[in-house]
């Protein structure tokens, strides 16, 4: 009982305004993201002054008396944002947080539960209306202001899901008083009911909702669950899964096997899909690449196509950026969650108090001779909450319609010449 109840107190301390030890702490801190900011980002004035940016900072040292340890946090988070690009953030990775027990993707605007513990399983599907009173326009639009790794609109809706159930931010931002505990009202089949979730700091996620399905390409060749290949079964169509990256020695070994492979059998369509793909080396996809080219049996001309997704990002976005130009791939999905021309090349310091990671750009890259906010596909394929309740993976599945089509064409063209 004596355990439950330190157990408690320690994690409540953040609900309550900071001590003048506290706020020594959090002036050193501060002083040091400050300073790293500006001794490592590359450009960190690139959409806000410097006098700004120095003017934010002596704000939130001035306030920090009469602020929680989570409103602090949560102010750093919206400044970092403000600095406006993808790979400088304040992520929290150093803080160990309480979490309810959903997880959420942003569909049109609305807020969905795609992933749950078994015990709250009736929640998949359901769309989450407020929490403890607060509109979900109203939670979506607070989240966006600080929300890390955002670089546009598509990202942004990504990371404003994944942030919502942590308990501590929901606090930061005047959502929920009680981190232990909040009233989410969800309605599912035209059906409104309020549940009262309790956060925890490990939630067990044993029920998600996907548009993947398994049994359309099966594994021949892999390095794990998130990079391998599998071919049709008439071996005339190869996809390669791409949904983590390795070390440029392991993809040298898997895509000299895929090259052997589409030597072997003679394969004429290729998909890399992209989604789902949080980034990494881009090296390790233009190696792949480097072997792709070497396959003759190829359709170089329309046989390549490339799969993308809201969250694509970094390094992905920058491969499916290369491979549309060093493969002739089409693109077929959704915008990415990355801009093709932006500050990459992530970097990290640790704030010596808090121990809070802070990240910044190290490089700018421009993958594209345009400015627009995302790599935009050739084929726009959105997804929507219909295909996560129903497995229903309808940009794979065009693409696959795509193939059949043109195998159809060719087959008449092939007739009428040797008739």
């Amino acid at each position: 009982m004596k355990k439950l109840l330190f157990l408690t107190l320690l994690y409540s301390l953040d609900l309550f305004a900071m001590t003048e030890s506290d706020t020594g702490r959090w002036v050193k801190d501060i002083d040091t993201y400050s300073a790293g900011i500006l001794l490592h980002h590359i450009d960190p004035f690139h959409s806000v002054s410097k006098d700004y940016f120095e003017t934010e900072i002596k704000n939130v040292k001035r306030g920090l008396s009469g602020k929680t340890e989570n409103e602090v946090v949560v102010e750093l988070m919206r400044l970092t944002n403000e600095i406006n690009d993808g790979h400088t953030s304040f992520p929290l990775w150093g803080r160990l947080l309480n979490s309810f027990p959903v997880g959420l993707k942003v569909f049109n605007g609305n807020i969905y539960c795609v992933k749950s513990t078994d015990d709250q399983a009736y929640l998949l599907g359901a769309r989450l209306n407020s929490i403890d009173g607060i509109s979900s326009s109203e939670i979506i639009k607070k989240f966006s202001e600080i929300t890390p790794f955002s670089e546009n609109e598509y990202s942004t809706m990504t990371r404003v899901a994944e942030y919502i159930p942590k308990a501590e931010v929901l606090n930061g931002l005047g959502i929920i008083s009680n981190i232990h505990e909040a009233d989410f009202v969800f309605e599912l089949s035209n059906k409104t009911a309020t549940y009262r979730l309790t956060s925890s700091q490990s939630p067990k996620f044993g029920q998600n909702l996907t548009y993947r399905q398994k049994n359309i390409f099966i594994p021949y060749k892999k390095i794990d669950s998130d990079l391998w290949f599998g071919p049709s079964a008439d071996n005339k169509t190869v996809y390669v899964n791409f949904r983590r990256y390795t070390s440029i020695s392991k993809m040298e070994n898997l895509a000299e096997d895929l090259l052997d492979f589409i030597n072997t059998h003679n394969s004429k369509n290729l998909i890399i899909d992209l989604r789902d793909n949080y980034g990494g080396n881009f090296f390790v996809g233009l190696k792949l690449a480097q072997f792709l080219v070497l396959a003759d049996s190829i359709n170089w001309k329309s046989g390549v196509y490339v799969l993308i997704d809201n969250v694509t990002f970094s390094a992905a976005m920058s491969n499916a950026a290369q491979f549309s130009q060093l493969l002739n791939a089409k693109l077929v999905g959704e915008p990415t969650g990355a801009m093709p021309s932006g500050y990459q090349d992530m970097g990290q310091f640790k704030l010596p108090n808090s121990k809070l990671d802070v990240t910044y750009s190290k490089r700018l890259y421009h993958f594209t001779k345009d400015d627009k906010d995302a790599l935009y596909p050739d084929v726009l394929i959105e997804h929507s909450i219909s295909e996560y309740i129903g497995n229903n993976d309808r940009q794979l599945e065009w693409v696959l319609n795509d193939i059949a089509g043109s195998k159809a064409d060719y087959n008449k063209a092939f007739q009428r010449t040797n008739r």
